[in-house]
């Protein structure tokens, strides 16, 4: 059992999980907080109790094994939030003054409480460079020496009570067909889609799993799709899925807008596209052929 030292807090053993983590967290657009770093340092890591104000400790030797192997990347860090506003606390002061060096009330100890509104912006400005960074896994296997494999977002107890609730079970053909069609061609949905990221089989913190994100530079965008085996009821299924997928990932982190698709091989009827237009969910008619 490891003791909340802060030699061990600064250890390995302490910042190559919380660096998975948050390379995890960077790949699909969301945050962790304090208390949920706690927890799993806890339980995952075998830590003594963990006061939850040193996880900062932990977050800045993550953050200065980066600087270290790279100086330029962008700051990982501000991804650890306080459960209250979503942003980062104190202990990412220093870092973002030395990055944003023109702005000098940020070197001000108090800044953060002293210019809320410069402190929000500064930090989504921060933050956004972290989401359309492309190098973590390379910068993660020179730091560690190891591949990075993307973790999973759940505890083993959460995968084992949820498992059921969380597998796909029986994926029919057709829909994963067509899953993996929009996944390598999301210019298929929308033109302005071409050449983004696209990830397949996304988990969410609420457990469930999005067939396709989009991770353009503008925005996020969930793809729930639906094959022409679906009947009227899966459509309906469909309209509300995306409805949630849309504040789930919001939830998780909403500094880049969110939009939600539903992609099908048949056309809705005239209810179900009232119903799309007025939830806000978009809808697009695609070919594989």
């Amino acid at each position: 059992m490891l003791k909340q030292t802060d030699s061990n807090l600064k250890s390995r053993a302490a910042t190559e999980p919380l660096t998975r983590w948050l390379i995890s967290a960077a790949i699909d657009r969301r945050v962790l907080t304090y208390r949920e770093i706690k927890n799993r340092l806890q339980r995952e890591c075998d830590f003594s109790t963990i006061f939850t104000v040193n996880i900062g400790k932990v977050a800045g030797a993550v953050q200065d094994r980066i600087l270290e192997r790279d100086p330029e990347a962008p700051l990982l860090n501000v991804l650890v939030v306080r459960q209250d506003k979503r942003e980062p606390g104190d202990g990412a002061r220093p870092y973002l003054a030395k990055r944003f060096s023109s702005i000098r009330r940020l070197k001000k100890k108090d800044s953060r409480t002293r210019y809320p509104d410069l402190w929000t912006c500064v930090v989504n400005d921060a933050a956004k460079e972290v989401y359309s960074y492309r190098n973590w896994e390379r910068l993660y296997k020179d730091i560690y020496k190891r591949a990075f494999r993307k973790p999973d977002p759940f505890s083993a107890e959460g995968k084992e009570k949820d498992g059921l609730l969380r597998g796909r079970g029986g994926e029919g053909k057709n829909h994963k067909a067509l899953r993996l069609w929009v996944k390598k061609n999301p210019e298929g949905i929308a033109r302005s889609f071409s050449g983004v990221r696209s990830e397949t089989e996304v988990e969410l913190l609420s457990g469930d799993r999005v067939d396709i994100v989009l991770y353009d530079e503008r925005k996020t965008v969930a793809v729930e799709v639906k094959s022409n085996i679906s009947n009227e009821a899966d459509l309906y299924r469909g309209i509300y899925q995306c409805v949630k997928y849309r504040a789930v990932l919001c939830a998780q982190d909403d500094r880049l807008p969110v939009e939600s698709w539903l992609v099908t091989e048949t056309g809705l009827d005239g209810d179900l596209k009232a119903l799309a237009r007025k939830l806000g969910i978009k809808h697009k008619v695609v070919s594989r052929m």
